[in-house]
């Protein structure tokens, strides 16, 4: 039996006690027609939303439970509401009624067994793996099912800080052992509808159901010179650095049929966009030190690059007599004011990262020939190398990985080269945080709404509008607990970014809607498909 079978069943029952003789609203009139109803039809049995399959009327939502009454199928206000209410009052209320309509079957790993026969027979293999069916990108679990990775960060037995201390505190109160408590998560997570747990999580999430929560850090964690925030490409130490945490990091898990996949780094600096600086790789590269073979590299690809002294003093403003004076030249001379500074500035980062890419992608393969690579995790979808950093993932990754903490997913830049980039997409970090959570709300630069509410309906509006496109194949939210305030010595810190506040404490109504909204991203992706490229 499969774990959604369970709960359809115990429906069942109930349905078939309320047809025998529970049909009572409460005030004499029937809740439903007892007689066989119309697939799909509506009806009210007492305060809970009814709807009918195989001629039986399934009670599926308490309308009492939020404050409201139920009037011919549907949740309505039992007094005044604003238009931010009645508006997620009509959405849940679908949300809901579509979900009860449309039954799921999954298979172990959350894979999709009662997906629409116009995405072929299941093909099980050892690992995940990616796949186009039906004309959209999906996972594929080892059971040989469709999947889309819906998941969580840092859903982590330390608590909200990752780190021993008053918020670990709590959660060792209340759970006692660290089992416990991963059985718990574990189900909070599948009962909101995730199926993944990502990265900052800890390893006995991973141990228990699907997990993408492994970052190499192949670049990240490599040797750099001082006071830099880049690594050298060209050095020794990076492709050393390379192997060896393939080796400490992915070696555990080469057999594992729970793992997604890698990413290899995280938030790398590939142009001026980045948050940690506002100067380009080439740049950056022209201040390592004197020596460095990744700053040999950046001088020599700009002078091959000119050819000529007129032709690159016309290109970067310049005014140089001779080429022995370019090593002379301070980095902001390599601003790209000119088209031509910045086509070459360009053509520097894609040389710097096939560099990066190759080296990393072999010292993870000479380790794990089988599992996915999700990528590196931009920042971003940048402004000024956004397309050119696509086009290079897409040569080397399975899965394009990003954050995108906007109010909206990356659609139109995704869509703007998708004609070039034939590749599944992964938003791998996104939130929104609320006002009436009593955080500051100022350091961490996810949208802001209002309340709870809104915050269900921004989160409704991504993912709906992320999944219903043929390249995504999941997101993960970011986190599973809030940034908790740190105190006078963090005056500032404190946000809303989680599923949970730090007391392990669901925000209501927003993670009842949560659960409702991941329900049906399987059917919305499959309509996805159907979009023209």
């Amino acid at each position: 039996m499969s774990r959604n079978a369970l709960p359809f069943l115990l429906s069942l029952i109930f349905a078939k006690m309320f047809l025998l003789g529970a049909c009572d609203s409460g005030d004499g009139t029937p809740a439903a027609d007892s007689a066989a109803c119309a697939e799909g039809a509506r009806g009210c049995a007492g305060t809970r939303t009814a709807v009918c399959r195989d001629g039986i009327f399934l009670p599926f939502a308490d309308c009492a439970a939020d404050g409201w009454i139920c009037e011919e199928g549907r949740c309505t206000a039992a007094g005044s509401e604003t238009p931010a209410q009645a508006e997620y009052r009509t959405r849940l209320d679908d949300l809901r009624y579509g979900n009860a309509l449309t039954p799921v079957e999954l298979d172990r790993f959350g894979g999709w067994i009662n997906a629409p026969e116009s995405l072929g027979e299941p093909r099980p293999g050892d690992y995940f793996r990616v796949a186009k069916l039906g004309g959209a990108w999906w996972f594929i679990t080892p059971d040989g099912h469709p999947f889309v990775s819906k998941g969580v960060t840092d859903v982590n037995w330390l608590g909200a800080t990752l780190s021993e201390g008053p918020y670990h505190d709590i959660i060792v109160e209340k759970y006692g052992t660290e089992e416990v408590w991963a059985e718990a998560s574990q189900a909070r997570l599948l009962n909101w509808n995730f199926n993944t747990v990502g990265p900052w999580s800890s390893h006995s999430m991973s141990l228990r159901m699907p997990h993408a929560a492994i970052i190499l850090d192949s670049a990240g964690h490599a040797p750099r010179y001082p006071n830099t925030v880049v690594t050298d490409y060209w050095s020794a130490g990076f492709a050393e650095h390379a192997v060896t945490t393939a080796q400490q990091r992915a070696a555990p898990f080469v057999e594992d049929d729970n793992l997604i996949g890698y990413f290899l780094d995280n938030e790398l600096v590939w142009s001026e966009d980045h948050f940690a600086t506002n100067k380009t790789l080439l740049q950056l590269y022209d201040e390592f030190p004197a020596g460095a073979p990744g700053r040999a590299e950046a001088l020599r690809f700009v002078r091959q690059s000119a050819g000529s002294l007129e032709t690159f003093n016309a290109t970067w403003r310049t005014n140089i007599s001779d080429w022995s004076q370019l090593g002379s030249l301070p980095s902001s001379a390599f601003r790209p004011w000119t088209r031509a500074a910045r086509e070459v500035t360009e053509e520097f980062l894609a040389a710097a990262f096939h560099r990066y890419a190759t080296i990393a992608v072999a010292g993870l393969r000479s380790v794990d020939p089988h599992h996915l690579i999700l990528g590196c995790r931009f920042h971003t979808y940048e402004q000024n190398a956004g397309d050119t950093l696509i086009r290079l993932a897409a040569e080397y990754f399975d899965v394009i990985s990003l954050a995108y903490y906007e109010e909206r997913p990356p659609v139109p830049e995704i869509d703007g080269i998708w004609a070039e980039v034939d590749k599944p997409f992964l938003i791998e970090e996104w939130s929104f945080k609320a006002m009436d959570s009593g955080l500051l709300n100022i350091q961490i630069y996810a949208p802001l709404v209002a309340t709870q509410k809104d915050r269900a309906l921004a989160y409704d509006r991504y993912v709906e509008t992320f999944l219903s496109r043929p390249y995504a194949v999941g997101y993960h939210w970011y986190k599973w607990f809030d940034n908790p305030w740190r105190g006078i010595s963090d005056i500032f810190s404190g946000d809303n970014l989680g599923l949970m506040n730090p007391r392990d404490e669901p925000y209501e109504p927003f993670a009842t809607f949560v659960r409702e909204v991941n329900r049906p991203v399987e059917s919305w992706h499959a309509r996805g498909g159907s979009i023209a490229d």
